[in-house]
């Protein structure tokens, strides 16, 4: 006793003290008082910053123990309270810390907790939406422990807010079954309880007392095991059976049951609040019909209350009705009268209470926006100030952009004129080259079969063989004097571009026919007739040089075999289909790339100017056509032309 007091002194003088007092105890010892001081002041108001200095210590000694404590202190002082906003404050607190200390039991517990007290509230809203949450939130996070107290929380809204006491117990016991297999043995005690109490709310003893003997028996089985019952557990077990052996069984059976809660309570009178013992008493003494003995404990609560600061006009009301009930009408009539008095004096306090606090919620919302409209000038006037910016440097950054891309556009035509100077450069180097070889040979032909026809020994059937070599080499050097002028006007975009219609197979026949004076006895060369007529809208010139050139090819390559040209109409694709196809000596894999490129020529012994497909894949191109060889041909070689097959009416010059 005297250590006892020693250690509230010290409190006393520490809650008078400035902080430097409290740091001359070493902290652990400064703790443990704190703690037991604020253990001690449960509904007082100096609590929460006792609570808070201890909270404090044991987070810097990093006490987890000490913390729960500290929290579970707190909770349970506005849970007595009823204060239901610092109450959520300090559970949700609670609750993040578990989730940092991997402790889920314990958040889903105290969640639960805080539910029912804002159900005891009457608050239907806010209790249904935690309690969807709770539920939510277990089922992500697979907890049976957090869906048997979901459950257990959606039974206790049942009964409360819907007076469904049969959805009730179903839920109850759908949470006692999860608790019972995780072995939660605490909460089977608190759900075993919860069901009792709503049996004998409903003065259903006998249903109540099978759950009654229930709980004996868990009882029995914690001592066995010799697990902590919580003394304010074990005292509203005693209540219920109190209660329910008072009804169902009478006084006599019911005094020793009685007895033992009394000393329980003598013995633990922390255990339970005052109120809610003389709420027992008077709950046992209405059983029983004992209306002094209600009366007296109706004072003993209203004296309790008056040591708090607390009024209650329910008390007066109550005790007018029993005195009332026991005939002495003058004291009925003078609670009634305080009755009134204190019933007008606490309506009248929470009006003034809920006015100041509207006053004072009305003048912080209207700072609030006060502070808003300043905020959202302020805003507005930096939004102005940084369009205007953002404008002034979008508009430089698309300068720059234009600037930048039009010198990237610069360069890149630049770069592809230079490339094209050089590639124009070495064509022009090439074309004198291959001009000046492919021109001397002839020349010196022709001059050489000159001399020679002049003289006169000279026999008349070599004369007519020299003229013949002259006038074959005069027709070879017009040929390609012809292309290079062709290649030049096509160059220069001059090329006579007026279109006809032109029958294909009579255009492929006149070519061949040019053709057959050079053609080689063992090759035949050949038009495949089609079955249709076809007639194209172009520039016969362009197709006949077409022609010509991939025909002149086939002979000049063909020693024997056949040369064949077929067309086929591609409706789909809008083409037409001209096919060249020979039995000459084919064209080798690394060759076919380069094919199509001027003055290139696959054997430089066959006599050629290296002009004749160039020319045909500029044509090609700019009818918009293609051109292209069939490397899954195998007996030589095949061309194939794709036609553009347009109406007069679609062609554009």
């Amino acid at each position: 006793m005297i250590k006892a007091a020693v250690k509230r002194f010290i409190i006393v003088l520490m809650l008078g003290l400035s902080p430097w007092a409290l740091k001359a105890v070493d902290l652990p010892e400064e703790m443990k008082i704190l703690a037991d001081s604020a253990q001690g002041l449960l509904g007082n108001s100096r609590l929460p910053a006792l609570n808070a200095q201890w909270m404090e210590i044991a987070r810097e000694l990093n006490d987890t123990t000490q913390m729960e404590a500290a929290y579970d202190n707190l909770i349970s002082h506005y849970y007595r309270l009823g204060d239901i906003d610092s109450l959520k404050e300090a559970t949700y607190e609670y609750m993040d810390w578990c989730t940092r200390y991997n402790k889920p039991d314990m958040r889903y517990m105290y969640w639960r907790q805080y539910i029912q007290r804002v159900t005891e509230k009457g608050m239907q809203e806010e209790a249904i939406a935690e309690t969807a949450r709770l539920h939510q939130d277990a089922e992500q996070a697979k907890s049976k422990y957090g869906l048997a107290c979901s459950e257990m929380c959606i039974g206790y809204n049942h009964r409360i807010f819907a007076n469904n006491v049969e959805v009730c117990i179903e839920y109850y016991n759908y949470a006692l079954k999860h608790f019972e297999e995780g072995k939660y043995y605490r909460d089977v005690y608190v759900v075993l309880l919860n069901i009792i109490q709503t049996y004998l709310s409903r003065n259903e003893y006998v249903e109540g007392e099978i759950y009654l003997n229930k709980l004996e028996q868990l009882e029995t089985k914690l001592r066995q095991e010799k697990q902590k019952i919580d003394p304010s557990l074990h005292l509203r077990f005693s209540e219920f059976r109190v209660i329910c052996m008072l009804a169902s069984r009478g006084k006599i059976a019911a005094e020793p049951y009685i007895k033992e809660t009394d000393n329980f309570y003598r013995q633990n009178p922390e255990s339970t609040i005052p109120e809610a013992w003389f709420a027992y008493k008077i709950m046992c003494c209405r059983i029983l019909g004992d209306l002094k003995g209600n009366i007296a404990y109706v004072d003993s609560l209203m004296a309790y209350q008056h040591s708090l600061g607390i009024c209650y006009p329910y008390n007066h009301r109550m005790k007018a009705e029993l005195q009332a009930q026991l005939g002495d009408y003058r004291k009925a009539y003078q609670s009634y009268t305080e009755y009134a008095q204190v019933n007008d004096s606490v309506r009248k306090a929470e009006q003034d209470e809920l006015l100041s606090k509207y006053t004072a919620k009305f003048e912080v919302d209207k700072l609030k926006m006060e502070k808003l409209e300043l905020s959202a000038k302020l805003n507005k006037d930096k939004l102005t100030i940084a369009l205007i910016a953002g404008s002034v440097v979008l508009i430089l950054l698309l300068v720059i952009s234009y600037l930048y891309i039009r010198t990237l556009s610069m360069n890149r035509k630049l770069d592809a004129a230079h490339k094209a100077v050089k590639k124009m450069s070495k064509v022009k180097s090439s074309f004198i080259q291959h001009i000046t070889h492919e021109i001397r040979t002839p020349l010196n032909s022709i001059v050489g079969f000159s001399t020679l026809l002049a003289e006169d020994e000279v026999e008349e059937d070599e004369k007519k063989e020299y003229a013949a070599q002259v006038e074959n080499n005069n027709t070879y050097l017009l040929g390609l004097i012809e292309n290079i002028l062709t290649m030049a006007d096509m160059d220069s975009l001059v090329l006579d571009r007026s279109r006809e219609e032109v029958d294909i197979s009579i255009c492929c026949q006149e070519c061949a026919a040019l053709l057959h004076p050079v053609l080689k006895e063992e090759v035949i060369l050949e038009c495949i007739p089609s079955s249709e007529t076809f007639t194209i809208y172009t520039v016969r010139p362009w197709l006949k040089l077409v022609m010509m050139a991939l025909l002149d090819n086939a002979v000049k390559f063909t020693n024997e075999g056949y040369i064949r040209v077929s067309c086929k109409q591609d409706k789909v694709r809008g083409v037409l289909d001209i096919i060249v196809e020979d039995t000459g000596i084919g064209i080798k894999p690394e060759n076919k790339k380069r094919i199509f490129e001027r003055f290139y020529k696959v054997d430089t012994f066959i006599r050629g100017t290296g002009l004749g497909l160039a020319i045909v894949q500029e044509i090609m191109d700019m009818v918009g056509g293609r051109v292209y060889l069939d490397e899954t041909y195998r007996k030589g070689c095949r061309f194939v032309l794709e036609w553009p097959m347009r109406e007069k009416t679609e062609y554009k010059l």
